[in-house]
């Protein structure tokens, strides 16, 4: 079993790492020796980030949608610290529930440039130091990704849309001894998920009774799963972990 400070010494730099599931994961790796490198457009909470831990924690002003500002962004994280050991692709948006009647193409190529094409900029400019220290690269993905639901035809795309980058980028990367894996949360305890469940109203208070634990995960337990994946599942790659306290497994209320 793992103990000890098991992201010591390495450098991770995690997307949408001031709220939701990317806070929960700086805390984690901060929590096991990390030095993690927020990129996130919210200023306020990015230049106050302050937490326990032996690791520590920085923040640089990214929006991932913006090739120039990753790339230059990048470029300062390693000369500030020599290296990346693992890359965390986090942003992501939601739409809500709506039919396809209702969704613009706009819209879907909105999602898709926010959910998607930023983890493919995000992996591209990474790469080529996550080759030198043979790091590895962990993908938000959701198991709305993986099963689907009802009126997301958008997110359900783009959550699918990671998965396979994930997979392909794991088969090329391979020989360079980078790993690349996805990670499908259910539904987690976030900003995002609390507003989409307003939206939904009666029908969100069912929400919980997806899972068959009967309670919503935490953005700290998506956290552990991915510093399971960066730091101790090395012969791991092209996986989807499925962080759903049973979700898609059983009958469900159709």
């Amino acid at each position: 079993m793992a103990s000890g400070l098991r992201f010591k010494d390495k450098v991770a730099i995690i997307t949408g790492g001031c709220s939701g599931i990317g806070k929960g994961c700086v805390e984690v790796f901060v929590e096991n020796g990390g030095t993690v490198v927020v990129f996130d457009i919210n200023d306020k909470v990015g230049n106050t980030l302050s937490l326990p831990g032996p690791g520590n924690v920085s923040y640089i002003h990214c929006d991932v949608t913006n090739e120039e500002e990753i790339k230059n962004s990048i470029k300062l994280t390693v000369e500030k610290h020599s290296k990346i050991d693992c890359l965390i692709n986090d942003v992501g948006m939601h739409h809500g529930s709506h039919l396809i009647d209702n969704l613009t193409v706009d819209s879907f190529r909105q999602i898709l440039n926010i959910n998607v094409v930023s983890m493919f900029a995000m992996s591209k400019y990474a790469l080529p130091h996550l080759r030198k220290t043979k790091g590895s690269i962990v993908n938000m993905s959701s198991f709305s990704g993986t099963n689907a639901q009802a009126e997301t035809p958008t997110y359900c795309s783009s959550k699918g849309a990671i998965i396979s980058l994930s997979k392909a980028l794991a088969i090329d990367e391979a020989k360079n001894g980078v790993r690349v894996n996805a990670v499908c949360p259910g539904p987690i305890n976030t900003p995002l998920l609390q507003s989409w469940l307003e939206q939904e109203g009666e029908k969100g208070k069912l929400v919980k009774n997806w899972s068959q634990l009967g309670r919503f995960g935490e953005p700290r337990e998506i956290g552990l799963a991915c510093l399971f994946l960066a730091a101790d599942a090395t012969f791991t790659t092209g996986a989807e972990l499925m962080c759903t306290g049973g979700c898609e497994i059983g009958y469900g209320v159709k």
